[in-house]
C-alpha cells in the first residue's frame, strides 16, 4: 500500500526524490498502455493539468498531479513541525527551466524555508569537495529548513536555493532491474569518479518492459519487495556494510533512498540510526 506524502512525513522520512515531468497530451500507443495499467493497478485518473507535474518516468504511467499541490502539504509539514528539516532531490525528467519550477515554489508557500549556500562560496575545490554545510541546528535557527538539489538545468544565479545536485551529490547506482542479486557500490553519477560532499546509498529496483526496443522502467510493487526481502534488515545491512568497504569507514551515507519503507519491518530506520549513531 502507498503512503501519502503527509503519511511519509509523520513517519519520520525526510528525504524525497521528486521526478518533475511534463504531460504529454498526445494519444499514442505508449500512452493507452499505460493508461490501461494505471486504471488496473491504482484506479486512478490521470491528472488534467500540462503544468510541472510530480510522475515516474511518464505521466502516463503515474501522474501524482501538479508539483505545487504537493509542495503544499511539505509546507504545511514545516509550518507546523518548526525543528524539522526536509531535503528534496529532484529528477528534472522534461528540462524544465528553474523559472519553470520556481512558481510551483512560490504559490505554495515554501519558498520561505528553502536554504541558500552562502554566497561567499561560489564554486568548489578542484576535486568538487570542501563546502562546508550548516549544522542541523544552524539551519533551524535561520529557519532554512528546505534543502532543493536538481539533477539537470540549475541556474543558482537565477533561483539560487533550486541547488545543482552534481556540485554537491554523489549517487549508487539506481537502475537496479529485478531480480536484484547484488546491490552495487560504485560511484553512478556524477561519471567523472570525483567525490562530493553528500552520498545517496539507493536500495530500490524497477521491472522492465522491453517494447519495440524501448525499454520502460517502472517501480517494483510492494508485493515484489516483500517477497524478495529487498527491504529486509539483513538486504540493507549487507548492503550498507558492502558499500562502507567500498567507500571507506569515514565516508557517511548522508541519503538512504527506497521505495515502500514501511515493508520489511521498517527496517530502514534502523538502518539510519546505526548511521547517525544513535538507537539501539
Amino acid at each position: 500500500m502507498q503512503r501519502t506524502i503527509k503519511e511519509q512525513l509523520n513517519d519520520g522520512i525526510r528525504a524525497f526524490m521528486l521526478d518533475v515531468v511534463r504531460p504529454s497530451p498526445e494519444e499514442t500507443l505508449l500512452t493507452r498502455i499505460g493508461s490501461f495499467f494505471r486504471n488496473l493497478f491504482t484506479h486512478e485518473e490521470k491528472a488534467t493539468d500540462s503544468r510541472v507535474h510530480l510522475c515516474h518516468g511518464s505521466c502516463d504511467l503515474i501522474d501524482k498531479g501538479p508539483l505545487a499541490d504537493t509542495l503544499v502539504v511539505f509546507r504545511e509539514f514545516l509550518d507546523a513541525n518548526p525543528n524539522e528539516v526536509i531535503t528534496f532531490i529532484i529528477e528534472n525528467v522534461s528540462g524544465f527551466t528553474v523559472k519553470d519550477l520556481q512558481p510551483s515554489f512560490a504559490s505554495s508557500g515554501i519558498e520561505k524555508y528553502a536554504f541558500t549556500p552562502n554566497p561567499s562560496f561560489s564554486a568548489h575545490s578542484a576535486n568538487h569537495a570542501g563546502y562546508q554545510w550548516p549544522t542541523l541546528g544552524q539551519m533551524i535557527g535561520d529557519k532554512h529548513r528546505l534543502v532543493v538539489f536538481i539533477d539537470d538545468k540549475a541556474q543558482p544565479d537565477v533561483v539560487p536555493y533550486i541547488l545543482p545536485e552534481w556540485d554537491y551529490v554523489v549517487e549508487i547506482p539506481y537502475s537496479n532491474i529485478h531480480p536484484i542479486k547484488e546491490f552495487p557500490c560504485n560511484q553512478d553519477r556524477p561519471h567523472d569518479g570525483q567525490p562530493r560532499d553528500l552520498l545517496v546509498l539507493n536500495h530500490f529496483g524497477y521491472n522492465r518492459l522491453t517494447i519495440a526496443g524501448k525499454n520502460i522502467d517502472t517501480p517494483l510493487t510492494s508485493s515484489q519487495v516483500r517477497e524478495n526481502g529487498y527491504n529486509s534488515l539483513d538486504s540493507l545491512e549487507t548492503h550498507l556494510n558492502t558499500c562502507a568497504k567500498t567507500w571507506g569507514d569515514s565516508r557517511v551515507f548522508n541519503f538512504v533512498t527506497l521505495d515502500y519503507y514501511d515493508v520489511g519491518d521498517r527496517s530502514i530506520f534502523h538502518i539510519v540510526d546505526k548511521i547517525n549513531g544513535v538507537g539501539k
